[in-house]
């Protein structure tokens, strides 16, 4: 454990100089069960930042794979211990963008001066959107941290989502458990949205310039 704390307090070093978010922040300080940390990270920084996580003394292994959203690394520190950091350039799954990139940044807050995070309903929707599109549940470990806001927080972060994606959680436990038809309706939230929307007339638009280009 000791070496994954050390590894942490490497990771926010090479992160000072950046403009990003960090959404696990509530396991930075805390012994958990091991959860990748997400980090949304301005696309010019990724190989600065990338090198100097690689510089760290203590890393074994580390395999690193590629998607159009982000960089997903699995680190193995030489005693051992793993660690996963999925860093973003954009909030992206496949085609389709999830969340607003620049509106996430806009609202983001600094924990006493040690790191910048999320605003509260921007972590809540993350966390929510990003397994739910990969099939799954919300961990535990984000369930705790929710679970220990005010009543009245909770409900409105529900209601909250309630609204956006026609879903109807009733209490955050219901959360953990996927639901294909409850990712379905995300989904068609989703490609209601503006930003995709735009892409989608994008591609119309590329398609029959292409066909008629092809005639």
């Amino acid at each position: 454990m000791i070496f994954k704390q050390k590894f942490l307090a490497h990771l926010l070093r090479c992160l000072k100089d950046s403009e990003y978010l960090l959404f696990e922040h509530f396991a930075i300080h805390k012994s958990v069960s091991e959860i990748p940390f997400n980090i949304l990270l301005r696309k010019d920084d990724h190989q600065q930042v990338i090198d100097s996580i690689k510089a760290f003394s203590e890393i074994g292994i580390v395999n690193a794979s590629q998607t159009d959203a982000c960089t997903q690394f699995q680190i193995v520190f030489k005693e051992g211990t793993k660690i996963e950091l999925n860093i973003w350039e954009n909030l992206s799954h496949g085609s389709m963008i999830f969340m607003n990139s620049e509106k996430v940044f806009s609202k983001r807050q600094r924990s006493k001066s040690e790191f910048y995070m999320p605003n509260i309903e921007d972590l809540f929707e993350f966390a929510v959107l990003h397994h739910y599109l990969n099939h799954q549940g919300l961990p535990i470990q984000y369930l705790n941290y929710f679970e220990d806001f005010h009543f009245f927080v909770k409900d409105g972060l529900l209601e909250f989502f309630n609204h956006k994606y026609q879903t109807n959680f009733s209490n955050l436990d219901e959360l953990s458990n996927f639901d294909l038809k409850i990712k379905e309706s995300i989904v068609d939230e989703l490609k209601k949205a503006p930003n995709n929307q735009f892409l989608k007339k994008i591609n119309i638009q590329w398609r029959n310039l292409w066909g008629t280009t092809s005639a």
